[in-house]
């Protein structure tokens, strides 16, 4: 059992001294870094199709190595939009507002 998601967008970059430090943590978590030829981190993509109570924390624990300006945007099961955006090397949870 677990909520279904998928991902929308993403804007995640990590230098490759850093990648070494993330790639792991990511991938138990369901989702494949794309590197660039010289082994940064220039995009994710989300595998799974649970996702993991903890994901979050996750997230929190990677973020000093992410890019500020970095972010994954997802969409939930029951039609529910956020954001886990990073700044600062700390991760925030964001839900979207729509707005007409």
């Amino acid at each position: 059992m677990g909520y279904s998601a998928s991902m929308s967008k993403c804007v995640f970059r990590v230098k490759t001294e850093n990648t070494g430090r993330i790639i792991q943590k990511l991938e138990s978590h369901g989702y494949v870094s794309k590197l660039d030829d010289d082994g940064n981190i220039t995009s994710l993509s989300f595998y799974g199709d649970k996702l993991s109570y903890d994901e979050g924390e996750m997230f929190k624990i990677v973020a000093p190595y992410v890019e500020d300006g970095s972010y994954i945007e997802m969409h939930g099961e029951d039609g529910a939009q956020w954001r886990w955006a990073f700044s600062g090397g700390d991760c925030q949870y964001i839900t979207a507002k729509t707005v007409w």
